[in-house]
């Protein structure tokens, strides 16, 4: 895939606590037809806007298009996500995957409403104010000014929201943990009550407190994976994330949507890039409120 561009965008200062990284994506065409185009889950929403070419995301049984110059939310997901687009045409795309901590700060909309969802960002924010932006977008050609404008406007949304202190402490207590934690005991640290603590998640997050420790453990167990595929299934390294074989299996088909041992044999560079080099970590890990 020689002829696929990744560049990466640092976040501003304002938005670093929120943003993890934002990606440029871009292709002159002649991508490779064994391209699997695959987004892992990761725990992450995503701000995905095209300014080249068009994009079909499929979640599970559903598709959903994506136009030129619309930004989009990728609600955070519990499965594999597909990204169909022309191989053999031009393509750019501009991806911000959020911090899951602290994602709801620029999405004001209960988080369940957008799992497993691609969702236009306008129905989320000012529709006017949206477009606005999206139209200035259009007006330049350079990938990094549209990233620019686009941080621009966040830091807006940012300001008009309040913090969750017991939600980010208790997202940041999984993070920090790579997903081995007790739920119960996160729950009785806070002094709140698991039912609370699946709301909660719910409405910030999109998942419970039990799937996103499975998503985390996964990510860093599939983190070592990508370093070393073929040595990484025969020395059996799965067991330092799994206790035991089938469990790692059925974890693995759930996130991937293919065995372990047919997914080392695939190429998935597009979606290895963002989840190989993704910080595993929040930029800071809130203390108890």
């Amino acid at each position: 895939m020689g002829k696929l561009v990744v560049r990466r965008v640092s976040p501003r200062w304002e938005l670093r606590e929120c943003i993890k990284d934002i990606w440029v994506f871009e292709s002159g065409g002649g991508l490779s037809e064994e391209e699997m185009q695959t987004i892992i889950p990761n725990g992450s929403a995503k701000l995905m806007l095209y300014y080249e070419g068009q994009f079909t995301g499929r979640v599970g049984d559903r598709a959903f298009l994506i136009p030129e110059h619309k930004l989009f939310v990728l609600g955070v997901a519990d499965r594999p996500t597909i990204a169909e687009f022309d191989r053999n045409r031009a393509f750019g795309c501009i991806c911000a995957e959020l911090h899951p901590a602290f994602a709801y700060r620029l999405l004001t909309v209960p988080q369940h409403e957008l799992r497993n969802m691609l969702v236009p960002f306008g129905e989320l924010d000012n529709r006017t104010i949206s477009r606005t932006m999206e139209a200035k977008m259009q007006m330049t050609s350079d990938p990094v000014q549209k990233a620019a404008l686009l941080q621009e406007y966040l830091i807006e949304v940012l300001a008009r929201s309040e913090k969750d202190a017991k939600f980010e402490y208790a997202v940041s207590a999984i993070w920090n943990a790579r997903g081995r934690l007790s739920i119960a005991a996160l729950s009785q640290e806070l002094g709140q009550s698991d039912r609370w603590l699946r709301a909660k998640f719910s409405e910030r997050l999109g998942i419970g407190p039990k799937t996103l420790a499975s998503i985390v453990r996964f990510q860093s167990c599939m983190q070592e994976l990508l370093r070393d595929k073929q040595g990484f299934l025969e020395d059996r390294r799965f067991y330092d994330y799994y206790y035991d074989q089938a469990h790692f299996i059925k974890e693995f088909k759930r996130f991937m949507g293919h065995p372990p041992t047919k997914y080392t044999s695939l190429q998935n560079e597009v979606g290895e890039i963002i989840y190989h080099d993704s910080s595993p970590l929040p930029p800071s890990a809130p203390s108890l409120p």
